[in-house]
């Protein structure tokens, strides 16, 4: 009997309901006075666990004489009733399999972050969280004459020895001329022929991409999300083959 308790729990039926059945199967028709006496609960308790029993289809009342009595289905009963919550639940799979989507653009990860960060210190916060995301690779479009006209070889030496540490790999756009060679791990491309004015950098690192504005007002923007980094990310992969091929026509 413990183990049939245990197995009618597992399909949703309460303690006093799986007690109530498995005693109504060995009662046969019973008073309800009866039922909650040898359950050892209270008739009320006994009415509410009857009735939720009788919407599953695993009891059922009949009439006799004045009385009414109470009677356990047919254990067959069961099977259907499992087949129908597998129904139930395959029903509620495809559900969700249909509007898994819809519930991904709800998740906090997958909602796009913004931070505004201004000055020279939002620059340095900017630098910190790259290196706090590990990124495995870097993609950049900078100025370079901009970037050094705010920071010194020297200044940007902490981030390049933290990237280094983390054998962070990048690749590189550029136009302006470079004061400090590249790291070793970043392969780099002087753009050939900027037609736009461009006086700021572009990274992508992670889910993450940051624009910074370096001539005038410094203002940095790093929006997280997988979806804007993979975008951005395509726009530099043209940009990159772009410039590749022309260096070998």
């Amino acid at each position: 009997m413990a183990q049939w308790k245990k197995i009618l729990k597992s399909l949703g039926l309460t303690d006093s309901e799986a007690i109530i059945y498995l005693l109504s199967l060995e009662l046969g028709p019973t008073p309800v006075q009866d039922i909650a006496k040898k359950a050892g609960v209270s008739r009320m308790t006994t009415y509410t666990a009857i009735e939720s029993l009788k919407m599953r289809g695993l009891m059922s009342s009949m009439q006799t004489g004045k009385k009414t009595l109470y009677t356990a289905e047919n254990p067959e009963r069961l099977i259907s009733f499992v087949q129908s919550k597998v129904g139930d639940v395959e029903n509620i799979l495809h559900e969700i399999q249909s509007s898994i989507d819809e519930l991904k653009l709800k998740q906090r990860g997958e909602k796009p972050t913004v931070k505004l960060l201004e000055g020279i210190e939002g620059l340095k916060t900017y630098l910190e969280d790259v290196v706090a995301t590990k990124p495995n690779n870097t993609c950049e479009l900078y100025n370079a004459d901009t970037v050094f006209k705010v920071f010194t070889p020297q200044d940007l030496q902490p981030l390049r020895a933290n990237m280094a540490k983390l054998n962070v790999h990048g690749r590189a756009l550029h136009t302006g001329t470079l004061m400090a060679p590249p790291r070793k791990e970043v392969d780099t491309i002087k753009v050939t022929q900027p037609h736009k004015k461009f006086g700021g950098d572009i990274f992508i690192y992670g889910n993450k991409v940051a624009f910074s504005t370096l001539d005038g007002k410094i203002i940095t923007v790093i929006i997280e999300s997988q979806e804007i980094a993979d975008t951005v990310q395509a726009l530099f992969d043209l940009a990159w083959e772009n410039e590749q091929s022309k260096r070998k026509s």
